[in-house]
């Protein structure tokens, strides 16, 4: 006689195969559910940077104080910061009829600018009402000629 029984070697391979069957199913089963929850936080993600990538462009323009509509224009490539919104806005300005810094000159006629000057400078050393009540009433107290010298000179007239 042997000391081996074959018969249980075989029903401890057949235990053996049903438990790593189950572990395997329970395993693919896991991996599914680990895809599924992957997809959804992805297509979450994606839907959240996209709104926040709009979010951020239409700051921008609207900084810049320009049409938010401009903003499906701009190319995917295009970081979402001011800056680089802004100097996309530069480079094709023309297309949408915006005026840049360096394309704005100020439309003033030259004669008006000479007026402007003189009128500001006039104001600045003009003497103002309530200055000129308080020379008039100086005056009119002085008693003496060096008081109205003194008054003159102080008054700059």
């Amino acid at each position: 006689m042997s000391n081996y029984d074959y018969e249980d070697d075989d029903d401890t391979d057949t235990t053996t195969e049903s438990l790593s069957n189950d572990l395997v199913k329970q395993l693919r089963k896991a991996n599914k559910q680990k895809d599924k929850e992957l997809a959804d936080l992805k297509s979450n993600f994606e839907s959240l940077n996209k709104a926040q990538r709009e979010r951020a462009i239409k700051d921008a323009l609207a900084a810049r104080g320009v049409n938010q509509k401009i903003s499906s224009f701009i190319p995917q490539d295009i970081d979402p910061t001011e800056e680089s919104v802004s100097k996309w806005l530069e480079a094709n300005a023309d297309v949408f009829g915006l005026q840049t810094e360096s394309s704005q000159q100020p439309n003033v006629d030259p004669a008006q600018a000479a007026a402007y000057r003189k009128m500001s400078a006039a104001t600045e050393s003009g003497i103002t009402p309530d200055r000129g009540v308080d020379v008039y009433q100086k005056l009119m107290k002085a008693n003496s000629r060096e008081e109205l010298d003194q008054v003159i000179r102080e008054s700059g007239i």
